[in-house]
């Protein structure tokens, strides 16, 4: 048995089942049909208005539970129930005080490249706005 053999077979099978799922639709569709018939046209007209009323209330009950999603898809997760991590933390690093806490900018007796570069400099005007 081949590679081809296997690939004849797999689309046997497919093709069968859908014969077989064609065949049952086509049963259903005449079984309804049948019972459609047997039915007075005043208890078909009033099934259907019995199913309109059902797909109505579908239609709304969806709707309701699509905002609800949506809802709790974006408000859903509080940020302030959550715990405080550095409170109780496992982590050394987070327990420690802040090292930087209390000292000065680091860059303010500093050149940059404004003061230094006379190229950018035009007329005592700048070329472009920071």
């Amino acid at each position: 048995m081949g590679f081809k053999d296997v690939i004849q077979n797999i689309k046997d099978r497919k093709e069968q089942k859908k014969q077989a799922f064609r065949q049952m639709q086509q049963q259903d569709r005449l079984q309804n049909m049948l019972e459609e018939r047997k039915k007075s046209s005043n208890q078909r007209e009033l099934e259907r208005y019995i199913k309109e009323d059902q797909e109505k209330e579908i239609k709304e009950q969806l709707e309701y539970m699509r905002k609800k999603r949506d809802q709790d898809i974006k408000f859903g997760h509080n940020p302030l129930n959550t715990p405080n991590i550095t409170k109780s933390a496992q982590w050394e690093v987070l327990r420690e005080k802040n090292m930087f806490k209390g000292r000065g900018n680091m860059f303010v007796n500093q050149p940059t490249i404004y003061k230094s570069n006379k190229n950018l400099l035009k007329n005592n005007r700048r070329m472009f706005k920071l």
